[in-house]
């Protein structure tokens, strides 16, 4: 009889009848019994811990010990526990993607994630190509593919994408040597005598492996501090912690079995928090020679500015700072990702500038490629004085915080260019010089860079917070954010935001409520009219469609200036016609669009609350806009609009609907299939332009019309990435 059962459960599950039960099999079911309860993220949890063998799939002997578990939170159904996977991979003539993998808690396509800290590339599941891919960042694109559907250490043929022998084209070549070796099955006595030596953050500095052991794992001891690095096993999680405990932390890691901290991705206040494992006793590598030094920009204090004067610094050749140093692989916008400088506003303006391929490198860059003298020639456009281009020679000596005692490698001020590709940190340099140090680089204005780079001095700017300039968030404005029901099962109300928390009841379909606070797709509401709770927590969107919409307008506002001139709010006016053609229209005319977010509330003293919202975005920050699209709709639902957004950090991304990997792509495979959504870690992600337009602040519009066809850098099934 409970054969029969457990049989007849599984045939419900499994509804093509092939003989297992997929990820999507999986959600369709669990989700028509209660979509409130079952998101994308908790069902790829739920996926990845039932699903021993790896191959996405759950056979009926992985179905029957899910459904028979013991502890059905420790096979998913809650906490999400991690496995102890670390695939190896090696041979592959590209030596930067060879490395340890390890499993993080985090999902591509309902498939574990699993990253190499030592070259920090990714290698995950790709459903549209059916086939595992290693790349820098989880999307289309790949460095190295493997075509399979189960566990990539069960097959074999991997392809890498390089120069195609005795010729200049790039393509997928297969690579006999190449593989990903099983599941490591060492002792933890093992695991504990490989772990590294030293752990390095820039928030901390270094911390020492110790002799003693604190959950199963080794402690990591920063003496100057006074901080524990320590594995909280319970939560599967490492933390930094001024006292032994398992509950508080400074920071914490994403989930992990991993024995080295570096090996899990680590966040903090919504951003990625580098965390190194290096070997103190390495010494650094001197191999390559001095260059020319460009003596209008001196290596010193003055090329710096002042506010960097005491600090420590070391000035070493690009060239000397990659493995595989070049001036341009394939400039796109994902290169573009900000260092310690404040210079949002500048790497935004490259990000943007980026999306237009062969641009930078046709219009900016005389210098076409990598030089063993380290001497580079770029043309900017010097809108502040002469208006005309000028022509602007730079070094590669880029300035360093020198290494010190038990500190890895140097740690840099300027723009990230971990994959090698110098144009970004050079670019950056030219724009010092021509403002006259980095210092100056702290505080700016994005139009200023579009100038700098397309000769283009006309700024429209578009505001949504017209008549009210002192405001800080809509919601605080005074007016209130009235939203109405339209999901007919109505929406579920639960006591906090967790979709775990204890349900308070259903608010009905036509029920007017008033939004007071949000994290990502929740809403927490105070109901103005009809039926359910009064208060309480509530997602906007159900099983991946919309239920709820926004009843108040947005009015936005307009002005028009020149590069230089003053901007003030009390000076924008109504705008006429409707923003989302103005967008569309700047599109299609490869105009430059950045925009930044409003301040989320306000603290005890009325002051704007800094850091990142709670549904992932940066207030006052730059983030470019990439694309404006209007995708057809089914036939009872009016089109989505999309807006493609990146932040030029390259982390700290909308975690609200339409999120990277979230339940709307699942919901919508047609959109899914037209926008192409991507990685959870490069900064790259969609918005409904309902949410885009009632989170902004400031859309800024430079009508540049660059003559280049704007590309979305997306690899096609024939092409990869350098």
């Amino acid at each position: 009889m409970v054969d029969q059962v457990v049989f007849t459960a599984f045939q419900r599950f499994d509804q093509d009848g092939s003989g297992y039960i997929t990820g999507e099999e999986l959600t369709k079911v669990l989700q028509s019994l209660e979509p409130d309860d079952w998101d994308n993220d908790r069902m790829a949890e739920l996926l990845a811990s039932a699903d021993s063998s790896g191959d996405g799939k759950l056979q009926v002997g992985e179905f029957i010990k899910w459904i028979f578990a013991e502890d059905p939170k420790a096979i998913g159904l809650g906490l999400g526990r991690v496995a102890d996977y670390t695939y190896v991979i090696s041979g592959c003539s590209r030596k930067e993607v060879n490395g340890d993998y390890v499993q993080q808690g985090k999902f591509c396509n309902h498939r574990p994630i699993f990253y190499c800290a030592a070259n920090k590339f990714f290698l995950f599941y790709w459903k549209e190509r059916g086939q595992w891919q290693i790349n820098k960042r989880t999307g289309s694109k790949s460095c190295a593919r493997l075509k399979t559907t189960g566990a990539p250490h069960m097959a074999s043929g991997w392809q890498v994408w390089k120069k195609k022998e005795h010729s200049l084209r790039r393509g997928f070549i297969t690579e006999n040597e190449m593989s990903c070796g099983s599941p490591e099955a060492k002792s933890p006595e093992e695991q504990i005598a490989k772990a590294p030596k030293a752990m390095y953050t820039k928030e901390y500095g270094t911390f020492m492996k110790q002799d003693e052991l604190f959950g199963g794992r080794p402690v990591y001891y920063n003496e100057m501090y006074k901080m524990f690095m320590l594995y909280v096993e319970p939560l599967q999680e490492w933390k930094l912690s001024y006292q032994k405990d398992n509950t508080q932390g400074e920071e914490r890691s994403g989930k992990t079995q991993g024995y080295s901290p570096a090996a899990a991705i680590w966040m903090d206040d919504g951003e990625v928090m580098e965390v190194y494992a290096f070997d103190p006793d390495q010494s650094l590598n001197t191999a390559v020679p001095e260059g020319w030094k460009d003596p209008e920009f001196p290596h010193s204090v003055e090329s710096l500015g002042k506010r960097f004067e005491g600090e420590e610094c070391e000035w070493v050749r690009a060239l000397a700072l990659s493995t595989s140093p070049v001036l341009f692989h394939k400039a796109e916008p994902t290169d573009a990702c900000q260092g310690q400088l404040g210079d949002a506003w500048l790497i935004a303006a490259i990000a943007a500038v980026a999306e237009f391929p062969n641009y930078l490198k046709d219009k900016i860059f005389s210098t076409k490629q990598a030089t063993a003298d380290g001497k580079y020639e770029l043309q900017l456009f010097d809108w502040k004085g002469s208006q005309s281009w000028k022509q602007i020679q730079v070094d590669d000596y880029l300035p360093c915080i020198p290494r010190k005692k038990n500190e890895p490698g140097q740690k840099v001020f300027f723009a990230d260019f971990s994959d090698g590709e110098m144009y970004v940190p050079l670019l950056e340099k030219a724009f010092a010089k021509m403002f006259g140090s980095y210092q100056e680089l702290h505080y700016g204005d994005t139009a200023m860079a579009f100038a700098a780079l397309t000769g283009c001095m006309e700024v429209h700017r578009y505001g949504t917070h017209l008549g009210n300039t002192k405001a800080l968030t809509k919601a605080s404005s005074g007016t209130p954010v009235k939203w109405q029901v339209t999901s007919r099962e109505g929406l579920t109300v639960r006591v906090k935001s967790d979709l775990k928390s204890t349900k308070l009841g259903v608010l009905a379909r036509h029920a007017v409520f008033e939004e007071l606070d949000r994290e990502g797709y929740r809403i927490f509401f105070k109901k103005l009219e009809g039926e359910g709770p009064e208060s309480g927590w509530i997602s906007y969107y159900r099983a991946g469609k919309k239920a709820a919409e926004r009843q108040t307008p947005v009015q936005w506002g307009f002005s028009s200036t020149k590069v230089g001139e003053r901007y003030k709010k009390e000076d924008v006016k109504a705008m006429e016609g409707d923003m989302w053609s103005k967008l569309v229209t700047a599109d299609e005319a490869n105009d430059l669009i950045v925009v930044n977010f409003e301040f989320k509330g306000v603290n005890a003293k009325g002051r704007p609350l800094y850091g990142t919202r709670p549904d992932g975005l940066m207030p006052r920050h730059v983030y470019s806009v990439l694309r404006a699209v209007e995708v057809p709709g089914e036939i009872w639902e009016e089109p989505k609009r999309m807006v493609c957004l990146r932040n030029p950090w390259g982390r700290c991304e909308w975690q609200g609907p339409w999120k990277d990997q979230g339940d709307e792509w699942t919901a919508h495979e047609d959109i899914a299939q037209e926008l192409k959504p991507g990685s959870k870690f490069d900064g790259l992600f969609w918005m409904a332009w309902d949410d885009f337009e009632w989170c902004a602040d400031t859309l800024t519009i430079v009508p540049a019309g660059i003559p280049v066809k704007r590309a979305a850098h997306e690899e096609e099934d024939s092409a990869g990435e350098d």
